[in-house]
């Protein structure tokens, strides 16, 4: 994780993860998870805002680790 901090773009990485959590955070304590919403008809909101943060992170490491990783 040091090494992550060194460069700007591990900066950004880690910053992005962290912005992510916090906004999940947000989203389970605001309630929105408690209502029953079917997306596209089949999915539930519970599970399209899982799937948006794992996507978020997905993104967000396949862009580090592919473009910015330092140790090539």
């Amino acid at each position: 994780m040091r090494e992550m901090f060194e460069h700007r773009a591990g900066r950004i990485y880690l910053s992005m993860l962290l912005l992510s959590i916090i906004g999940m955070i947000g989203v389970i304590f605001s309630g929105v998870l408690e209502q029953k919403v079917l997306v596209f008809g089949f999915i539930t909101l519970p599970l399209l805002v899982g799937i948006v943060f794992v996507l978020v992170w997905l993104a967000a490491y396949l862009v580090y680790f592919f473009k910015f990783w330092p140790y090539r």
